[in-house]
């Protein structure tokens, strides 16, 4: 064999290794499609016995469709970016519809990795039927159904059970007309939660079947930061569910035919930070298969989930300088989630003793600017530099970006981005620097020291100040990822659709979560 022969060999063998490690595929452990005959029911089958209980608005059925679970399917910031995702790395959609549509996924209509095989079912997203039959992937049960037992919880490497048995809290209940019920200790486990909210890209662990997910590809830490928090210590009081998933004052009943009263019942769409998605959602899917009264709970029980998430206070008063402290009282990092366009920041009027408007700092309003080549005036935030602006930045390495012809930089291509950039989010109530790290989710580019769930803010109030008023401000979705969104799309009219959705929405508004108005005198005396 010559050597130019040798040569083309040796390059189309580097060639189909490159394909290998970025197509479609992307394996994981944990119960894979079709294993074991896996079947749901449908929605519909539910309903029939879980709604119109003694709970009104708080039934089972009615109050999952309150929640992004119900919607996690059809949530069109995520159909935006599951098209960038599959244009970056054709196929790796796949990997991320595991959790944003499990029934299709575990019945193998995942490919292709766009979605469009999904059936109506799966398109409920997070179903009562796919949650009620998981089985912890980590215990002797799961093994007798899977051949690829999990190294951890996270990234979607989930079990469930094929038999028509309904797992929950409760065992033996009466009234189960349509299927056996079992006890199950895992679904009053964090461990539940952490089957879709520690993700981490597959793409660059270097053996999936032996590293748990918090040990390559940083995505999304929440549940880590929960496990490493004190509030893991607390047994049921400090779990997810015990602030995600809303007790109903009085009790509640599972089933309208004969379920018992149960005084420790919970809401079934568990709450997060989501009061935009739900308009979106609405709008672009004609509200086909939605409860419109529903949603709107959903998203008040959003805003009031929000603002139990952080206090602030004063904590130094000196001349031309007050200090600003803000406590997180939440059991993650404060804001958590998915990082890309969700951030938190402070915002602060200065007035003098007449209500004149000295200063403002944090300030959100119209900026000018391009989108799809057209001038607008768009909404975000105008003076990130003059503010705390507390969000997670993933990045895309230099090494990254030569590989996959990227700049290197900031990036909202989640899955090239293969560094944090910046994480200055408050931490929860007993972090520890060394075991966030060891998580991959350690503060980059601000100091925490051990056991710190504030942020102290230096303030300068101008001269003549006299009161001033803090809001700390959160979004979701910014005006920056949104035109990433709608602009980068070359396969579809997601981006495009979105971003008429979002016009008509409200742009995705920020919220105030927390606010505090102090009179400057009253505390110089006080001092």
């Amino acid at each position: 064999m010559n050597r130019l022969v040798s040569a083309k060999i040796a390059g189309i063998c580097i060639f189909l290794m490159f394909v290998t490690q970025t197509d479609a595929e992307v394996f994981l452990p944990g119960m894979q499609p079709k294993e074991s005959g896996i079947e749901f029911v449908k929605v519909q089958q539910c309903k029939m016995c879980h709604s119109q209980t003694e709970n009104g608005s708080a039934d089972p059925f009615f109050s999952w469709q309150s929640s992004m679970m119900s919607q996690a399917a059809r949530d069109p910031v995520f159909r935006a970016a599951l098209t960038i995702a599959n244009q970056d790395i054709e196929g790796v959609g796949e990997f991320c519809l595991r959790c944003h549509a499990p029934r299709g996924w575990l019945e193998d209509r995942s490919k292709p990795a766009d979605g469009t095989a999904l059936n109506r079912e799966d398109l409920h997203g997070v179903s009562c039927d796919l949650c009620h039959h998981l089985i912890d992937p980590l215990s002797s049960e799961a093994r007798k159904l899977i051949q690829h037992v999990p190294p951890g919880y996270g990234n979607a490497m989930m079990v469930a059970d094929p038999a028509n048995v309904v797992r929950g809290p409760y065992g033996n209940t009466i009234g189960a007309m349509s299927h056996n019920t079992k006890k199950s200790e895992y679904h009053a486990s964090s461990n539940l939660c952490a089957t879709c909210h520690n993700v981490s890209n597959p793409l660059q662990a270097s053996d999936v079947k032996t590293q748990p997910p918090h040990a390559f590809g940083h995505i999304e830490r929440t549940y880590s930061e929960w496990v490493l928090s004190d509030f893991s210590k607390q047994g049921r009081k400090g779990t997810c569910q015990s602030c995600h998933y809303e007790l109903v004052e009085g009790g509640g009943q599972a089933s309208r035919f004969g379920s018992p009263h149960r005084d420790y019942f919970v809401m079934h769409g568990p709450v997060g930070g989501s009061i935009w998605a739900q308009d979106v959602t609405w709008l672009l899917w004609d509200g086909k298969d939605m409860d419109r009264k529903a949603m709107d709970m959903g998203k008040q029980r959003a805003l009031e989930q929000l603002k139990k998430a952080a206090s602030l206070s004063l904590v130094s008063l000196k001349p031309g300088k007050v200090v600003l402290r803000i406590t997180n009282l939440t059991g993650h990092k404060l804001p958590t989630g998915y990082p890309e366009g969700r951030r938190m920041w402070v915002n602060v009027k200065f007035f003098d003793s007449s209500g004149t408007l000295l200063k403002e700092i944090g300030k959100y309003g119209p900026k000018k600017d391009t989108i799809f080549g057209k001038s607008v005036m768009a909404p975000t935030l105008l003076d990130p530099e003059q503010t705390r602006v507390y969000e997670c930045v993933p990045a895309i390495s230099k090494t990254q970006a030569k590989k996959f012809g990227k700049k290197p930089g900031k990036s909202f291509h989640f899955v090239l981005n293969d560094i944090i950039a910046k994480d200055n989010r408050i931490p929860p109530k007993g972090f520890k620097n060394s075991l966030f790290k060891e998580h991959l989710s350690e503060p980059v580019g601000a100091v925490y020291v051990d056991g710190q769930y504030w942020d102290d803010v230096q303030l300068e109030p101008p001269s003549g100040c006299e009161r001033i008023i803090v809001n700390l401000i959160y979004q979701s979705v910014s005006w920056e990822y949104l035109k990433f969104l709608a602009e980068e799309n070359r396969t579809d009219d997601w981006g495009k659709r979105l971003y008429q959705a979002w016009n008509q929405t409200g742009k995705c508004a920020p919220v105030v979560i927390a606010e505090m108005d102090t009179s400057l005198v009253v505390l110089k005396s006080d001092n």
